[in-house]
């Protein structure tokens, strides 16, 4: 088996498992949805039961907004913050692997990985991934950018030399 045929048959492995992770974290953004809009809804309702909730519920890893308007009271509200953080987390993720199974799914057809269409997708999953890490450091935020900017361009030059190639032939 030669390097080329290796290289589609890994990449149909990873387009299938990205699928599944796109679809669970799509079954995810979806449960989050529900979860804020049930609770949006109910809210004035559930507002009255905060004291039952505040009794041995620890809130310190839902995020600092959310832990904020639990320690003022508003459990409901530290919920729904905490569902739409939830939301955002599981939707750029969904869009991720979408970006990646693309991006596999073209090496497995294409008689090359240097296509210019992988390098727009590599550019909006470097921009989407470097925003989540950024949400928690902002040193590895950049650190990954940085690295991400590396990669494409390195990407964009094999790109280059595979027109060249191409042209040559």
């Amino acid at each position: 088996m030669d390097r080329l045929e290796e290289v589609k048959k890994v990449s149909r492995l990873i387009a299938k498992m990205g699928k599944i992770f796109q679809i669970v974290f799509g079954i995810f953004t979806g449960i989050f949805l529900i979860s804020i809009i049930i609770l949006s809804v109910l809210r004035n309702t559930l507002n009255g039961m905060t004291v039952a909730f505040q009794i041995g519920v620890n809130f310190d890893n839902l995020g600092y907004w959310a832990n904020k308007l639990a320690s003022e009271g508003k459990i409901i509200d530290a919920f729904i913050v905490f569902g739409i953080s939830g939301l955002l987390f599981s939707l750029m993720i969904t869009i991720i692997m979408h970006f990646v199974i693309k991006i596999f799914a073209n090496f497995c057809d294409a008689y090359s990985p240097f296509l210019p269409e992988t390098v727009k997708d590599l550019k909006i999953i470097s921009a989407l991934v470097t925003l989540l890490i950024l949400r928690n450091s902002i040193g590895l935020g950049m650190i990954s950018g940085f690295v991400f900017w590396g990669i494409i361009q390195l990407y964009e030059y094999g790109c280059e030399l595979q027109n060249q190639a191409d042209e040559t032939l």
